[in-house]
């Protein structure tokens, strides 16, 4: 049996995705985030002018790149948090949440299946011969695919934003290009979590094309943003996993939404 009233934060197929996300009860802040992410990749955009979006620079670290980890973790950090908090989830050790405790949202929101895509990534057939065939192909990341492994763990740029974060003399190295993209990518991935195509509709304006199938989440996810989003398919979730309500009749509901039970 299919769910009959959508988890806050928490999109899933069966339901297209506007007519529940839009509701202010839903959450508040969903153009905040999206302006928060826009400025947060405009400092990616920027490192662009001096890093070349290379396979031979994956390693290259800076001040620079160790800042924007820095940022980029905390707002993953923040949408992991207002998530959790939006369903009654309580931290583990009862203090503060933790990325231990932001491992459960691989059960409410499938993010080990999200892969965010960077087009015109540049790279060489052999990368220690500059003279061999260079191409320039989509690089697919899995900013959450330590989630869903049989033991889940941390994923590894957020383990080196830890590190550096604490000893920046030992651990700069960990601020590198590589993780700086992924991290941010990853911010992406929670937004569209929680909001499917809408996830940077900014200032509110209804600017996307969009689409309605029973078995898809929403319409065409077409932000001015750097990645594009390939989101988790139907058959990753159980039948029972699915949103099927009218939300024409549900939005009339005092109380039109669960909370996911961490």
């Amino acid at each position: 049996m299919s769910l009959s009233k959508p988890y806050l934060r928490i999109t899933r197929p069966k339901a297209f995705i506007p007519n529940y996300i839009m509701d202010s009860r839903y959450a508040p802040d969903r153009l905040q985030l999206g302006r928060a992410y826009i400025n947060i990749e405009k400092e990616l955009r920027n490192i662009f002018n001096y890093i070349e979006p290379d396979e031979r620079n994956k390693n290259v670290f800076s001040f620079e790149l160790y800042s924007l980890l820095l940022r980029a973790c905390t707002e993953v950090e923040l949408n992991c948090k207002l998530i959790m908090e939006a369903n009654g989830a309580k931290p583990t050790n009862g203090k503060h949440f933790t990325m231990t405790d932001y491992i459960k949202l691989e059960r409410s929101s499938k993010l080990s299946k999200y892969i965010a895509v960077f087009p015109n990534w540049r790279k060489r057939a052999d990368p220690n011969d500059t003279e061999s065939e260079l191409k320039y192909e989509d690089k697919k990341m899995i900013p959450f695919a330590k989630f869903g492994d049989p033991t889940p763990t941390k994923p590894e740029w957020y383990t080196a934003y830890n590190d550096v974060k604490h000893d920046r003399e030992n651990f700069l190295e960990k601020a590198s290009f590589d993780n700086c993209i992924y991290a941010v990518a990853g911010i992406l991935v929670l937004l569209y979590s929680q909001f499917g195509s809408r996830c940077v509709n900014t200032y509110g304006i209804n600017n996307l094309d969009m689409g309605c199938w029973d078995d898809d989440y929403d319409g065409i996810f077409d932000a001015d943003v750097i990645f594009s989003i390939i989101r988790p398919t139907l058959n990753d979730w159980a039948p029972d996993e699915l949103y099927e309500f009218d939300w024409k009749v549900l939005s009339n509901n005092p109380n039109p939404f669960d909370k996911f039970s961490f």
